[in-house]
């Protein structure tokens, strides 16, 4: 028996077109609506909460529960920032690298009072003055304030011109296989062989498992297309 086709429709929380699983999108990640994939405010990145809404091809129920999530995101922004404003004490942790990149070491937590200065001698265990953290804080949270105030304008500009006619389903596109730009590798541990130009295998299986061309219109890695200058496929 043939398999029946897929279909994808608008999430209504993301606003991105996505696989349906009946009249629900199947789990897939959240970028912020109106912001750049990898930013971070919070809940801006992570399992979207589409999965729990029809498409907005059926309702506007679940856009109409972003825009009030972001709505209290954004008071909750504007009272921390009304705080800072009065020069209140900041919690400051020094990093440890105990992981790649570091982290904040929660158990050594350090009061930074106003007008305190940054110590003479540079250590990595000192806190920075009262006005670096407190520029750095206040940075931060405008700049949430600004992701919030994007998204809460497109999902006001969804729901104030909405129509079940605007955001019809369709079927889903097929896997693509993914084809990479031959590249010639050679070393003095392994000699020649041919690799892939996105990234560095070694000869075997792990070069050989990669499908590879060395005609370029015939590449659909992303990662290869844009090393050769060529556009993403649509």
């Amino acid at each position: 028996m043939k398999a029946a086709a897929k279909l994808q429709g608008t999430c209504s929380v993301c606003l991105r077109t996505m696989q349906l699983r009946g009249d629900y999108p199947i789990r897939h990640g959240f970028s912020a609506v109106g912001v750049r994939h990898g930013q971070s405010g919070g809940y801006h990145t992570g399992p979207c909460a589409g999965t729990q809404f029809p498409h907005l091809g059926i309702s506007t129920e679940g856009t109409q529960w972003a825009l009030d999530r972001e709505r209290k995101h954004i008071d909750r922004l504007n009272a921390q920032l009304a705080e800072l404003a009065t020069n209140p004490d900041l919690t400051w942790y020094p990093k440890k690298y105990d992981v790649k990149g570091g982290r904040a070491d929660l158990s050594r937590p350090f009061v930074v009072k106003y007008g305190d200065e940054e110590p003479i001698a540079y250590s990595s265990d000192n806190p920075p003055s009262y006005a670096r953290l407190h520029k750095a804080k206040v940075a931060e949270l405008e700049s949430f304030a600004r992701m919030a105030a994007s998204a809460i304008a497109e999902y006001e500009r969804v729901l104030a011109s909405w129509s079940p006619e605007k955001y019809p389903t369709s079927r889903a596109p097929g896997k693509v296989e993914t084809v990479h730009m031959e590249m010639p590798r050679k070393s003095t541990r392994f000699g020649e062989w041919t690799g892939i130009l996105c990234r560095f295998t070694r000869p075997g299986y792990a070069s050989d498992k990669n499908p590879k061309t060395d005609d370029p219109s015939k590449v659909t890695c992303k990662r290869c297309r844009a090393a050769l200058g060529l556009p993403p496929l649509p």
